[in-house]
């Protein structure tokens, strides 16, 4: 068993005092220059290649079956985003100025032991959201299939209801499976130049969709603008304070539909070129890039509404497209062709840096000794598929409510790591110590927990759990409309109340080590000068850190 566990070590891979080595490896540790790739221009491609897409696309149609009319529920998109883009920024502060990714940041929050309950909780979100992303995938696939074999769209079905999908779907979604895999072996920091090509390519071709639907309606924005409840069958909102705490929650959930990605931020950071890098590209493009395809969703769906009447709203993309071929020519073929593969390269653009290379990073600080990003990243990738997440989709699973609620838990966790660094720590850090499970580490705390972020965390989430509660069962528990109120404020509100309580704590009980950090470069973050042909640092380099760790540890004893 030992013999089997030694050849599934992580290779080539720095040690650390022993036992130190589960806590360690080539993806966790600071990133050194050589690997620090992404400049401004990077975060704007990653934005509009994870914000153009199918979920993107759909946004405002949730909103709309609150009652809120087409504007109302485009006015909750922008501020939402614009509270997204401010929450995305200071979260990556760490990254961006440490390099050090999601699973290190929580170890001076949380403790090197606390720091486990955060991470498992985003790893089990990475496994299901890349799941539901290749539902999306193959949904776009199968458009591609077929705009070249239309018969694909009436393939027999020889599969068991009890499947919970039909055939094309689950060959798409296998097909889409498969042309990952390859793309999972590319290093996070070789991403920036496939993220500006794949993102210049879905910005034109929902433009395009976006003129042609205006062109084709012959003016104006099609029914869904003019008459709403006619369409979407929910009872318009006229005003008063029905219609305000219904924008809050169209906020509210704006901002929980990404809250995942706004929780593990400095995962991409950390590959930020220079500090500064990171916050102007994504405070202009994470509100407009998000706000533009949340439009064109809008208006092409209401413009299709206009066109296609007997289709009813056709707000996923796949469904518009397979609508325009069975509508249209020849052209129209050759047209929903591109398209899907435009929608297929967005699928791949969210899905593979925002779910699996995520969950790679994540598991790797989970067990560093005997996973990297790449194994993570595969690993992920295949239990998203073996959870057989169409049957999320599908059925009325209380899972997948609980799924879209979790900006209850989400919001609070974000609260607690962003004011820890930037208000208790003051953006110092001791970089050696993040690595060391020993009570002589400044982030050791209370037997390798940090208490004030579990107290604090506590606070943000309990007074959402009511109506948290009621939302999720099958049989709604009946709560007051104040908890309900409460509740759809998930995200900002728990942000708030942890973020506050967790300064509190941390002025009335200061942790031992604030504003140390290391008298050396420990681990070449700084220092390490770049290669001529742009590889990492080797092993030795690491190595030598063994020393300079030893050292302070005694000194610290």
């Amino acid at each position: 068993m030992s013999s089997l566990l030694k050849r599934l070590e992580v290779k080539h891979e720095n040690e650390i005092e022993g036992e130190s080595t589960a806590w360690i490896n080539r993806d966790i540790v600071p990133l050194p220059p050589s690997r620090r790739t992404w400049g401004s221009w990077s975060f704007v491609g990653y934005w509009l290649l994870t914000g153009f897409n199918i979920s993107g696309w759909t946004t405002a149609s949730s909103l709309l079956g609150l009652g809120l009319n087409v504007w109302q529920a485009l006015i909750s998109v922008v501020i939402g985003y614009l509270i997204v883009a401010c929450a995305v920024v200071g979260n990556g502060f760490v990254g961006a100025e440490w390099h050090v990714g999601f699973p290190i940041y929580n170890r001076f929050v949380w403790g090197v032991f606390g720091s486990f309950f955060p991470l498992l909780m985003r790893i089990l979100l990475s496994i299901v959201w890349y799941g539901v992303q290749l539902v999306f995938g193959g949904k776009s696939v199968k458009v591609v299939i077929a705009a070249i074999w239309p018969s694909f769209y009436t393939l027999h079905n020889t599969l068991p209801q009890s499947a919970g999908i039909e055939l094309n779907d689950l060959i798409g979604i296998l097909v889409f499976a498969a042309v990952s895999m390859p793309l999972l072996l590319v290093p996070p920091e070789h991403f920036r130049k496939p993220f500006l090509v794949g993102s210049v390519i879905i910005t034109i071709t929902t433009f395009c969709m976006f003129v042609w639907a205006l062109a084709k309606q012959g003016g104006g924005g099609g029914p869904l603008l003019s008459h709403p409840s006619e369409l979407s069958g929910v009872q318009p909102i006229t005003g008063g304070s029905q219609l305000g705490w219904a924008m809050a929650y169209g906020i509210s959930s704006t901002i929980g539909s990404i809250c995942a990605g706004i929780l593990n931020q400095s995962d991409y950071t950390r590959f930020a070129s220079y500090p500064r890098a990171q916050i102007l590209s994504q405070l202009v493009i994470v509100p407009l890039g998000s706000i533009t395809i949340a439009l064109f969703g809008v208006i092409v769906t209401s413009c299709a509404a206009g066109f296609y009447p007997d289709q009813g709203l056709l707000w996923a993309p796949y469904d518009l497209l397979q609508a325009i071929q069975t509508h249209g020519g020849p052209g129209a073929r050759a047209a929903c062709f591109f398209a899907g593969c435009a929608f297929v390269l967005s699928q791949f653009g969210i899905n593979i840096p925002g779910n699996a290379v995520s969950g790679g990073i994540d598991l790797s600080g989970l067990l560093p000794k005997y996973i990297n990003i790449r194994r993570g990243s595969f690993l992920t990738a295949a239990l998203g598929l073996a959870i057989c997440p169409w049957k999320l989709l599908t059925g009325s699973s209380v899972f997948l409510t609980v799924l879209s609620s979790f900006a209850v838990f989400l919001g609070p966790l974000t609260g607690v790591m962003v004011s820890d660094y930037l208000i208790v720590r003051q953006k110092k850090l001791r970089l050696s110590h993040l690595y060391l499970p020993a009570p002589a580490s400044i982030y050791y705390f209370t037997y390798g927990v940090n208490l004030r972020a579990v107290i604090s965390w506590a606070s943000g989430v309990w007074p959402l759990m009511p109506g948290f509660v009621n939302a999720v069962s099958l049989d709604p528990i009946g709560v007051s409309e104040g908890w309900t109120r409460i509740y759809d404020l998930a995200w900002p509100l728990g942000f708030t109340l942890s973020a506050t309580v967790h300064v509190v704590l941390n002025t009335a009980f200061p942790p031992h080590g604030l504003g140390q950090v290391d008298d050396e470069d420990v681990f070449g973050t700084f220092t390490e000068k770049a290669p001529l042909d742009g590889s990492a640092p080797s092993d030795t380099d690491l190595e030598s850190t063994k020393e300079v760790i030893a050292r302070d540890l005694e000194a610290t004893v």
